[in-house]
């Protein structure tokens, strides 16, 4: 499975960059930036542009920022009626170290198993709710 991250302006780099310090160089991953003065359409030319350089038999997932922007929204036109390409919103670092997690895992990986993952994660935490979790479990066990 390919992997296009798209979001609004460096992001998309910068969190490659990121999870590349994880993970060395990750290979079949691309990044498209939408910058100021580019539309849709714009968006659209360069998502055609690499995925002229994929393979046409290969599973295409594009991971972006947010659900409704324009990256997204290019994207979801784009994958709209391919059935080997999704689009996925909520681009983050511990997002996309899951997505290539995965794809180490399983070279055949598809883009709703990834989905079906991801949908049910939130990589939302807080410091003191961890712990008040903790520390109730820690009492229950006391109790018993």
């Amino acid at each position: 499975m390919n992997i296009i991250l798209a979001a609004h302006g460096n992001l998309a780099k910068e969190v490659l960059c990121s999870a590349n310090m994880v993970f060395g160089r990750i290979d079949r991953l691309d990044t498209v930036s939408f910058v100021p003065g580019e539309n849709t359409q714009d968006l659209k030319a360069k998502y055609r542009a690499l995925i002229q350089k994929y393979d046409s038999q290969e599973q295409i997932l594009f991971l972006t920022d947010l659900f409704g922007g324009s990256p997204y929204n290019a994207a979801f036109e784009t994958v709209a009626e391919e059935e080997r390409m999704d689009v996925i919103t909520g681009l983050s670092l511990p997002m996309l170290i899951d997505v290539v997690g995965m794809r180490e895992m399983d070279a055949e990986v598809k883009a709703a198993d990834v989905y079906e993952r991801l949908s049910g994660e939130t990589y939302i935490k807080s410091c003191k709710a961890l712990l008040d979790t903790e520390k109730e479990e820690n009492e229950e066990e006391d109790e018993i």
